[in-house]
């Protein structure tokens, strides 16, 4: 991954859904998202964007029926994504991103290195 941060024309805007833990009927805690209301909107180009890359730590096996195709290099698993995030918003696992294309994918790992976050989505809708 990158050791320096990207050009602003690099980012990509998302709309950030934190996951918030409520009740079912019979008590017990489970996740809900609100997807009417982000809590968080981030634009092309801005320092809170994402800028992601190519995949090459988190390999799907195929198995993903979001839209994996064979490419000229290799596999393609459009179902996961693999991005830096420069800025200090706070982002956690299970938390949900929309990007500008409309697709829905979950945060499923994030890895702190000293000047960003390495993070890594899976397509969920």
């Amino acid at each position: 991954m990158l050791s320096r941060e990207t050009p602003l024309g690099w980012r990509r805007g998302f709309s950030l859904y934190r996951r918030r833990l409520t009740s079912d009927s019979l008590g017990n805690p489970v996740a809900s998202y609100d997807l009417e209301h982000p809590d968080y909107v981030a634009r092309d180009g801005t320092a809170e964007g994402i800028s992601w890359q190519s995949l090459r730590s988190w390999q799907s096996s195929g198995r993903l029926t979001s839209g994996d195709s064979q490419g000229e290099q290799g596999e393609v698993a459009s179902g996961v994504l693999e991005g830096c995030l420069f800025s200090a918003l706070v982002i956690s696992t299970f938390d949900r991103i929309r990007l500008e294309d409309g697709s829905l994918y979950e945060i499923r790992a994030i890895q702190r290195w000293p000047s960003y976050r390495k993070l890594l989505a899976q397509r969920i809708g």
